[in-house]
């Protein structure tokens, strides 16, 4: 209601700004002297400008079309409905409750890109991502609350564990796009392109050297996915992000607290944006066991129930 309120009161002075106008503009005409209309025409253009900006749809409506089946899938995201239940989600946690007029923000300066990815890679889910989270440690605690504890594997424990690992992303409000899979492996209803990412290793699955990959490592840098796949005999370049392990443990426990189940069930997913000393972090759901496992893995590791988890973030 109280950005209702502001849109109205800025299309109030917008009305004002064209009368004055237009009462400049008769003036120049008598006298000659345009300065003051071509000041106010280019305020408005100005006003006018931010004003469509902030006018802005809260739900999206994407086709997607799947290169692998040809089939078609209307996909909608509602932002106001993805806020409220981030919101309620933080609160539940005690988490830090992301600030809807800066998530709107967010939302508007990005709606173009973000519907153009959703059509392209079929991401069918946002997770909204506040400021100023806990540290992982902590995070992992609140994240895993009522599960039993997780597993780590000896490579992540000497990477100095939950309170060592190294993350690529900022401390900012973010809105993410997603797939919304339980798994990827062995699952055929998976998004195409993320089945694609199956049995790589962080060099294929970022087109980078082993070198460049280690630089990005030690500068704690984006490692981004970018790489060529074949689809029907189309050759498709994919290029995205991954999740952090802070993000997975998010995402994760949405996932279980709306649907009974946890992600990664079947296979592992790489978390690009999350490092161990040398290593970059991925995770999975055991079963058998009823908790997360934790691993750090060597740049040229792969298998075949190794994937990652494809993801596009937007910040102000």
């Amino acid at each position: 209601m109280l950005e209702c309120q502001q849109l109205k009161s800025e299309y109030s002075q917008l009305e004002t700004l064209k009368q004055e106008f237009e009462t400049a503009f008769d003036e120049a005409v008598k006298t000659g002297n345009t300065e003051k209309a071509k000041q106010l025409k280019t305020e408005i253009q100005e006003k006018l400008k931010s004003l469509k900006e902030k006018i802005v749809p809260r739900e999206i409506k994407a086709i997607f079309i799947n290169p692998e089946t040809s089939e078609q899938k209307e996909i909608i995201i509602n932002i106001q409905e993805k806020t409220q239940e981030a919101q309620e989600f933080y609160k539940k946690h005690n988490l830090p409750i992301p600030n809807e007029q800066e998530i709107m923000s967010v939302w508007r300066k990005n709606h173009k890109e973000i519907k153009e990815e959703i059509e392209k890679y079929g991401y069918d889910n946002v997770l909204i991502i506040p400021e100023d989270l806990p540290d992982t440690e902590n995070l992992h605690n609140q994240m895993t609350e009522g599960y039993n504890a997780s597993w780590t594997s000896g490579n992540f424990d000497q990477g100095g564990g939950f309170a060592g690992s190294k993350h690529t992303e900022q401390q900012k409000v973010k809105i993410i796009l997603c797939h919304n899979d339980q798994n990827i492996y062995q699952n055929q209803e998976a998004n195409v392109f993320e089945k694609a990412t199956l049995n790589k290793n962080i060099m294929q699955l970022s087109g980078l050297t082993e070198q460049e990959i280690n630089q990005k490592i030690q500068n704690q840098e984006n490692i981004p996915i970018n790489f060529e796949t074949e689809i029907n005999n189309q050759k498709i370049q994919i290029q995205a992000e991954g999740l952090s392990l802070n993000e997975y443990f998010i995402f994760q426990r949405q996932y279980f607290e709306k649907n009974q189940k946890h992600l990664d069930e079947n296979g592992w997913t790489w978390l690009l944006k999350t490092f161990s000393a040398s290593r970059v972090v991925n995770s999975y759901w055991y079963s058998g066991a009823a908790r997360l496992r934790v691993y750090a893995l060597d740049l040229d590791d792969s298998g075949g129930d190794l994937a990652c988890r494809l993801s596009r973030s937007f910040s102000n």
